[in-house]
């Protein structure tokens, strides 16, 4: 966990961590005791957990591009992620994602608030808060989970053929372990992004049809969830 690697999960882990104790700390006890004061300032845990996901995808990125960059430029690895580097970047992550979440959806008033009749946590549901977090959370979020895939799936690819072209020119056949490994991770890129956008596309394109507050509850929880916690 020292390399830069392993910082970078290290990170991604908290922030993680961090949606969880959020959602278990402070959203279960609202949600059973419907207390009015934790209703009231729901809207700064709510930026806080959104500005968290936002660190945490944005850290998801850069795992991918390091493994990119092992795997495409392993002689410039070192430069581009050294320890220093990769530290700056993190800080960068942070300071860019809290600023982002208070200027848009704090100051702009777009809060990511508890609505009491789904039992969840959502977007004002205004026309400029719907116009703007059509920007800010769909499109953007679903353009860095392509990016994510297609950077995986390019480094699964590479790696495999730079793997098969020393094994044959070894005269060493890959065995059937290494070949369901390679398949292992092609898999795992694919459910991430599925998650990640059916995420994505439950909040936006399906809870907004339907008006049974029980189905909307578990539907936007169940989506809030797996879109903070892949």
């Amino acid at each position: 966990m020292k390399n830069s690697y392993g910082t970078i999960n290290k990170n991604q882990a908290v922030c993680n961590t961090i949606m969880c104790l959020i959602f278990l700390l402070y959203v279960c006890p609202m949600q059973l005791s419907g207390a009015d004061i934790l209703v009231q300032y729901s809207h700064i845990l709510g930026g806080s957990a959104m500005a968290a996901y936002e660190i945490s995808h944005l850290s998801h990125l850069l795992t991918a591009l390091n493994r990119f960059c092992v795997v495409f430029f392993p002689f410039y690895y070192k430069t581009l992620f050294s320890k220093l580097g990769t530290i700056v970047i993190i800080h960068a992550i942070w300071v860019v994602s809290i600023l982002f979440c208070v200027l848009f959806y704090e100051i702009l008033g777009c809060l990511f608030t508890f609505d009491e009749v789904s039992w969840t946590f959502g977007f004002l549901t205004t026309k400029k808060c719907n116009q703007m977090t059509w920007y800010t959370d769909l499109i953007l979020n679903t353009a860095m989970i392509i990016i994510i895939l297609v950077v995986n799936l390019l480094t699964a690819f590479k790696a495999g053929k730079n793997s098969r072209s020393l094994m044959n020119a070894a005269g060493i056949k890959m065995s059937k372990k290494q070949k369901q490994r390679e398949l292992g991770f092609i898999k795992q890129t694919f459910l991430q992004g599925i998650c990640l956008f059916a995420g994505q596309f439950t909040y936006y394109l399906i809870a907004p049809l339907l008006s049974d507050t029980v189905l909307l509850f578990l539907l936007l929880d169940n989506s809030i969830f797996k879109q903070r916690d892949t």
